[in-house]
C-alpha cells in the first residue's frame, strides 16, 4: 500500500509512505482545487490521499492493530508499547522482542518468503545492514525527523534511531572495595577476579570498539587472556546485572549505564561503574516500517511515536538506553555528568562499520567466548 497524507496549518507538510519508499513534498497554503489536484496526481501514481493528520489516525483506528518486531530490550518495549497504546487506546499493540543474529534470520527469511507480517522492524546497529540489502523496510520520512542529528536516520527514511548504548564494566561495591575497583580492561586480567567476572555472550559493543582501538590481533590476544582467568560467559547485559546484585559475580566486563542506575537507586542493588577509556557503545535500534505494512497508518503514527518527547520519555524510563533526541537527557544524572564528562572518550559505533568489522568480530565472539578455543 501506498499513503500520501497533507496535514498543517499555513505551511502544509506532504510526506509518501509507500512500500516503494517514501519522499517529503512541500506546498505552501493551498486553495482546495491545488489539493484536488494534488490528490489526483498523488492517485494517479498508485498512492492513497490523505487529507490530513485526522485522517491518518481515523485510518489508524479502523485497522485497530500494529504488531512490531524490536531489538530493545523487554523492559524498554513494554514500557513503549504501554506509552504509545495510552496515547492511541484504539491501536492493539504486539510487541516482540528479537535478539541477535537469530531474530536476523527469522526476519530475512519471513520477508523472503512473504510471510514477514510485522509493521514496525528495528534491529541492533550489526543487523540493519542486513536488512536494508533485503529492502525489508518501506521509507518514511517522520516530520520528528527534525529534531535529530542525521546520523540518528537514513536519508532514504527506511530506519530512525531513538536510541543509542554504552557499555561500562560495573562491580558489586560491597564485595570489591574500593582500593580495589578496576580503572580499565586490563586490570579484569589480575589473577585475583579469577572466576569472579562475566561477560555477555555476545559482547559486540565491547570488542568492535576494542577492534577499532587496538586492531584485530590485540583484541584476539585480550579476550583469550580474559577466558584464561576465568571469566564466565552468561547471555544477556540485564541478567548480568542481577547477578552483580546477588553477589554471584564481583565484576562484569560490558553492561548497560541504565540498567546500573535503575538496579542501584530503585532496588537498592550495591552496584557502582567504571567508564573505561575509551567507553564502548553503539547506536541502538534501527527500527521502520516494513515494505509491506498491513497497518500502515497505525506504523506511521507509532514511528512518530517512538520519536517524539512522549516516546523519549518512556523510552527512558524503560531503563535500557539513552536517548539520541536532541535535548532529551538520560534518566540518571551520574549518566549525564560522564556524557559531559570531556575526558572520558566515548567509541559509539554505526552500522557504517559492519561491513569491515562484523565477520570478524562475530567469528572472535563465537571462537573465543563460546567455544573457549585459548590456544
Amino acid at each position: 500500500m501506498k499513503v500520501k497524507y497533507f496535514y498543517g496549518v499555513g505551511v502544509v507538510l506532504g510526506l509518501l509512505i509507500t512500500n516503494l519508499g517514501i519522499a517529503p513534498t512541500a506546498f505552501a497554503a493551498a486553495p482546495s482545487a491545488d489539493l484536488l489536484k494534488a490528490q489526483k496526481s498523488a492517485e494517479s501514481k498508485g498512492y492513497v490521499f490523505v487529507a490530513s493528520h485526522d485522517e491518518v489516525v481515523a485510518n489508524a483506528k479502523k485497522e485497530g492493530k500494529l504488531k512490531v518486531l524490536g531489538s530493545l530490550d523487554s523492559d524498554s518495549l513494554k514500557a513503549l508499547s504501554a506509552a504509545f497504546g495510552k496515547k492511541y487506546p484504539f491501536i492493539k499493540v504486539e510487541p516482540s522482542r528479537l535478539q541477535g543474529s537469530k531474530g536476523l534470520d527469522r526476519i530475512l527469511l519471513e520477508h523472503r518468503v512473504g510471510k514477514l507480517t510485522a509493521d514496525v522492524v528495528g534491529v541492533d546497529f550489526d543487523n540493519i545492514g542486513e536488512l536494508m540489502k533485503a529492502g525489508v523496510h518501506g521509507r518514511y520520512e517522520s516530520p520528528e525527523k527534525k529534531n535529530y542529528a542525521k546520523q540518528y536516520w537514513d536519508k532514504d527514511g527506511r530506519w530512525y534511531v531513538a536510541d543509542y548504548t554504552l557499555a561500562v564494566i560495573a562491580y558489586n561495591s560491597k564485595l570489591v572495595q574500593p582500593n580495589e575497583v578496576p580503572k580499565s580492561y586490563q586490570d579484569l586480567l589480575n589473577p585475583k577476579w579469577k572466576n569472579d567476572i562475566s561477560i555477555d555472550t555476545e559482547p559486540e559493543q565491547a570488542v568492535f570498539a576494542w577492534m577499532m582501538e587496538w586492531g584485530e590481533e590485540k583484541t584476539a590476544e585480550y579476550m583469550k587472556a580474559l577466558m584464561r582467568n576465568g571469566t564466565v560467559p552468561r547471555r544477556g547485559h540485564s541478567l548480568q546485572v542481577q547477578m552483580l546484585c546477588s553477589g554471584d559475580f564481583k565484576i562484569a566486563v560490558e553492561v548497560y549505564p541504565p540498567r546500573v542506575m535503575q538496579m542501584k537507586y530503585e532496588k537498592k542493588c550495591p552496584i557502582a561503574m567504571v567508564w573505561p577509556n575509551p567507553t564502548p557503545g553503539s547506536l541502538g535500534s534501527h527500527t521502520g516500517i516494513t515494505r509491506n505494512a498491513k497497518n500502515l497508518h497505525a506504523a506511521a503514527l507509532y514511528m512518530d511515536f517512538i520519536l517524539s518527547e512522549d516516546g523519549v520519555v518512556a523510552l527512558v524510563k524503560g531503563g535500557g538506553t539513552i536517548p539520541t533526541r536532541t535535548g532529551a537527557k538520560a534518566g540518571w544524572q551520574e549518566i549525564i555528568n560522564a556524557l559531559e564528562d570531556k575526558k572520558i572518550r566515548k567509541a559509539v559505533i554505526g552500522h557504517e562499520k559492519m561491513e569491515e568489522l562484523k565477520d570478524k568480530g562475530n567469528k572472535l565472539m563465537e571462537d573465543i567466548i563460546v567455544r573457549k578455543q585459548l590456544k
